[in-house]
C-alpha cells in the first residue's frame, strides 16, 4: 500500500548551503510533526560543491537535480516535483526560521499566497546589513506603490501557496524577481494574497546569492511589463 500524499511540500532552492541545510530541513519537518501536517522536503540543488545534496538527504529532504538555470528554475522545477495541496519555498541559508511555520499555516484557507513579511507591524530584517535594509524596503514600497502590488513585502521568499494556483504559473524570471512574477501571475488571476508577520535573519555562514547587479534588470522587465499593463487598463 502506498504511503499517504503529502499535505505540504517544502521547497527549497540551494546552492552550496551544508552549513545550515542540515538544521533547516529538520527545523522545518519537526514543526509540521507538531501541527500534525504531512510534509515532504524538496531540496533544488543548483550544483553545489559542498556536499549541500548530501547533508539535506541525511535531514530527510528529497534532492531534485536543478536542470534549468536560475532562481526562477529553481522554484518551477520544485513546483512541478510537488505532491502537496500546499507548497512552501525557504531559503536554504537559516534567514527563515521553522518557527514562523505554524503562522504560516494558520493563514492557509484565507488567501491562495501566504507571505512571510519582514515589512508589516512584527516583521523585521534582524542583523541585516544597512544597505540591503534600505535597499529592500525601498525596492518593496516602489512595488507596492507604483506597480500596485498588494503586500508589503513582495521579494520575500518565505511563502506558502495553494498548489493548484502556483503550479499554474508559467515563471519566466531566471532571477529572484521571480518572486514579483509569481505573485502577480497568482493575484492578476483572482487570487488573494496575505502578510504575516517574520524575522528575517541575516546568514551566519557562506554567500549571499542575491545582487542588485544580478537582479536588476529582472527587476527592470517586471516594472515595464507592470507598467505597460496598467496602462492599458480602462
Amino acid at each position: 500500500m502506498s504511503a499517504p500524499a503529502p499535505d505540504v511540500s517544502v521547497v527549497i532552492p540551494v546552492i552550496d548551503e551544508a552549513a545550515a541545510i542540515g538544521a533547516l530541513i529538520a527545523g522545518v519537518r519537526a514543526q509540521f510533526e507538531r501541527l500534525g501536517v504531512r510534509c515532504e522536503v524538496l531540496a533544488v540543488d543548483g550544483g553545489s560543491k559542498d556536499g549541500t545534496p548530501e547533508r539535506a538527504a541525511a535531514a530527510g529532504a528529497r534532492v531534485l537535480r536543478q536542470a534549468g538555470p536560475g532562481y526562477g528554475a529553481a522554484l518551477a522545477e520544485g513546483f512541478a516535483a510537488a505532491a502537496g495541496a500546499y507548497v512552501l519555498t525557504m531559503d536554504g541559508d537559516g534567514s527563515h526560521s521553522p518557527e514562523a511555520v505554524p503562522a504560516l499555516w494558520a493563514r492557509r484557507a484565507e488567501a491562495e499566497v501566504v507571505v512571510g513579511s519582514r515589512l508589516v507591524e512584527g516583521g523585521g530584517l534582524d542583523e541585516t546589513p544597512a544597505a540591503r535594509v534600505v535597499l529592500s524596503r525601498v525596492l518593496n514600497e516602489f512595488f507596492r506603490r507604483v506597480l500596485g502590488f498588494p503586500v508589503r513585502d513582495s521579494s520575500s521568499g518565505y511563502r506558502l501557496y495553494r498548489a493548484g494556483p502556483v503550479k499554474a504559473v508559467r515563471v519566466r524570471a531566471r532571477g529572484f524577481d521571480a518572486q514579483q512574477d509569481i505573485l502577480l501571475a497568482i493575484v492578476d488571476a483572482g487570487g488573494r494574497a496575505v502578510e504575516v508577520p517574520i524575522r528575517y535573519v541575516w546568514r551566519k555562514d557562506g554567500v549571499s546569492k542575491a545582487s542588485i547587479g544580478a537582479s536588476g534588470p529582472g527587476y527592470l522587465r517586471l516594472a515595464g511589463r507592470r507598467l505597460a499593463r496598467l496602462w492599458r487598463r480602462p
